[in-house]
């Protein structure tokens, strides 16, 4: 007889099944078999199993259901214990030999660890991990109530009674069935019945599962997120339903505390309180609430069932925690003014906001369409421009104010145009009657939006704002036909597409050399060397905070100085979101240039670029100088990390670099390889190059602002 059967109902997601597979590998579990249900999938996952000797898959043509796949898959299940996982969700590192280890140790009729939501699988092989609310601490409880606590949640989440995560003995499961008319909450009817035929309990501290909330809420919805907002009726049912059922006191109390949860949470996030037919529900069961003295001023009212008096204190507790959090955090009071006052005040016609790279860098095509209106209407129009550095020096005296400051909140609600070169703000609102231009800040290379994959950046509603966002784009530049495609896809937008080429590279064209001595001179660079440009981007995974990447650099720079100083000089350029990468044990051979506003002025003083993925080397390529890609991790950052639009081996107008000693004798053969790519380079400038002419600008201009 086999210890373990571990179930697995599959529809759709192969990459996240991906993940779930390989955290079953990372648990070394032996004596275990796998049983994967594909229902209704159309995604080849022979790839996926192919590796596995223990993996037993049934497939069906038509989708049937979680709860049916899972059935079948109890038929077919030997092990002594059964453990559900869904296909995409994944386990922490030993989150499931823990469980095994108990079940060797106690033979209980249920083990069970923490489960935990998760929108991402940074930090998967580590022992860290985040919950919501305070971890569970096993000593405080009995082994029956730390079990039952696991089973139900700690956290005011939609999940109250789950299968996953959790050892049965497959004999105590018996002839017990998932109900198969039901797609939500399935779990709660088996469960209920199967509660009251365990025998002992044994809930396991640090085993924990993660239950993935897709980051693509369009294409791979989770269960949950396709529930909608009656999901606070559906828990009361099955709360009333699990209480009539079930005779253990202990689960009672427990399950009664995590309505109260319920209640507390619905009716505290905003002033907007939930439907009155969610109060009348909770009013039904308000008997068995308990709270502390505070709370039972409001439990009182909803237990004697005074709506008015409910609701009155409701908003006197909401409006109480938003006062502590102004006090807290004072931008949120600017945030208030923002949609209550400024958002109602008369727009500006005139008046057009330039942000670029979050207002970190006067930069980018904002600025070059500011420059260009500025040249040729003058004071017609009233710029502002948002940076967050006040030293920085920007031509024709606009006004200035820093990113999310009160001025910042009053000018955005009042003026008529936006121009920005990332995702607007997802504070912001953007009024009918103002007009947002979005120029993006490259070609894609590597998967956007909704084309991607995990997203590891550390916010998990990365994806949800996407839609926000496009949806306020009036306009959206796009530099070639190849990138206007991605970008109605990836973006999910369907309004209006400039396809102009991109006004920051104007300049590629139209400087002379006096500039190109401006810059060099402005950057103190020697006269008698060669000027190489290393434009590395960022690694998802390398995220530390919302918005925060550590990125080390792995070309040795020091075997670089020894082998080409006498002749090149570096210029090192991280990408914007890259807070930290230090090159000062390099001075005299390497220039941390990330900080300087405008890389289309790096681009005109250097003679070779080394990139990676960064999308630099669509606009470098404008000026057909060589180019060498080192890809140290091409394979990683191809299958895990992003993926990639073009045929990176086959379309790059350059050698691909594994090492710094390939790139040092790549620099010493630059006319070899010049020779070798030129076909290709070619190629590569009439497919992604052939709008750009120096004259985008002028053709943006003329279409948001027509004279």
């Amino acid at each position: 007889m086999t210890f373990l059967s571990i179930i697995i109902p599959f529809k759709k997601g192969k990459r996240y099944l991906k993940d779930c597979l390989e955290s079953i590998r990372e648990q070394n579990l032996s004596d275990f078999e796998i049983i994967l249900v594909v229902n209704g999938a159309v995604e080849n996952i022979d790839d996926l199993i192919s590796d596995f000797d223990n993996i037993i898959v049934k497939t069906y043509a038509d989708e049937m259901g979680v709860s049916k796949a899972r059935n079948e898959a109890l038929e077919m299940a030997s092990g002594e214990y059964v453990y559900f996982i869904d296909s995409d969700d994944y386990i922490y590192k030993d989150g499931l030999s823990k469980l095994v280890g108990c079940a060797k140790k106690t033979g209980a009729d249920f083990i069970n660890g923490q489960r935990i939501e998760t929108y991402y699988i940074k930090n998967r092989f580590s022992e860290e991990f985040s919950v919501n609310n305070a971890k569970i601490v096993k000593n405080k409880y009995s082994d029956e109530e730390f079990s039952m606590r696991l089973v139900i949640g700690e956290n005011d989440n939609l999940e109250v009674l789950s299968v996953l995560h959790a050892l049965i003995k497959l004999d105590v499961i018996g002839d017990l069935k998932f109900v198969e008319s039901k797609k939500y909450f399935a779990d709660y009817p088996f469960m209920v019945e199967l509660l009251d035929r365990i025998n002992s309990f044994k809930g396991v501290e640090n085993a924990v599962y993660a239950k993935r909330i897709s980051d693509d809420f369009i294409n791979l919805p989770s269960l949950n997120q396709e529930i909608g907002d009656d999901y606070i009726f559906k828990s009361i049912e099955e709360y009333k339903a699990a209480k009539t059922a079930i005779k253990s006191d202990l689960f009672k109390e427990l399950m009664a505390q995590k309505m109260f949860g319920y209640y507390y949470y619905t009716f505290s996030k905003t002033n907007h309180l939930q439907p009155i037919e969610a109060l009348d529900a909770f009013m039904g069961i308000a008997d068995d609430f308990k709270g502390n003295l505070i709370q039972n001023f409001e439990l009182n009212a909803l237990k004697s069932k005074n709506k008015q008096k409910t609701i009155k204190l409701s908003k006197i507790r909401v409006t109480c925690n938003r006062l502590l959090n102004f006090i807290k955090h004072p931008q949120n009071i600017y945030h208030t003014l923002y949609h209550n006052i400024y958002n109602k005040r008369p727009i500006n016609n005139k008046r057009i906001m330039f942000e670029s790279f979050s207002g970190d860098f006067y930069s980018d095509s904002p600025k070059y369409i500011y420059e260009y209106l500025h040249n040729h209407y003058g004071d017609e129009f009233e710029y502002v421009w948002v940076i967050n550095d006040n030293k920085t020096k920007i031509p024709g005296n606009p006004i200035t104010t820093k990113r999310f400051s009160l001025k910042y909140h009053k000018l955005m609600a009042t003026s008529k145009y936006w121009v920005v070169n990332t995702r607007q703000a997802g504070r912001l609102v953007k009024r009918p009657q103002q007009v947002l231009l979005s120029t993006w800040h490259g070609t894609p290379l590597k998967k956007l939006g909704f084309d991607m994959g995990n997203i590891y950046i550390q916010n998990p509603r990365t994806k949800d704002s996407y839609i926000h966002d496009s949806s306020a784009w009036d306009y959206f530049i796009s530099p070639n036909r190849f990138s206007t495609e991605i970008f109605r896809r990836a973006f999910a937008y369907d309004g209006e597409i400039l396809e102009t080429g991109y006004p920051r590279n104007d300049i590629l064209f139209n400087a002379d050399e006096s500039k190109i001595s401006q810059i060099k001179e402005k950057l103190n660079l020697p006269d008698d060397k060669k000027v190489i440009l290393y434009a590395p981007t960022w690694r998802d995974d390398d995220s530390y905070d919302v918005g925060k990447v550590k990125f080390k650099l792995k070309l040795d720079l020091e075997k670089l100085e020894k082998a080409i100083s006498d002749e090149y000089i570096v210029l090192v350029r991280n990408h914007y979101l890259i807070t930290d990468s230090d090159v000062d044990d390099y001075k005299h051979f390497a220039v941390d240039v990330s900080r300087y506003d405008d890389i289309a002025e790096l681009y005109l003083i250097t003679d070779v670029l080394i990139t990676d993925y960064s999308s630099v080397f669509f606009d470098f390529a404008n000026l057909r100088r060589p180019m060498l890609f080192y890809m140290y991790d091409l394979e990683r950052y191809e299958e895990e990390l992003r993926g990639f639009y073009i045929d990176i081996y086959n379309e790059v107008p350059g050698p691909i670099l594994r090492t710094t000693d390939e790139v040092i004798e790549a620099l010493g053969d630059l006319d070899n390889i010049n020779d070798q790519y030129k076909k290709r380079y070619e190629e590569f400038c009439e497919k992604y190059c052939s709008l750009e002419d120096g004259d985008a600008t002028k053709r943006v201009v003329d279409k948001v602002w027509p004279h």
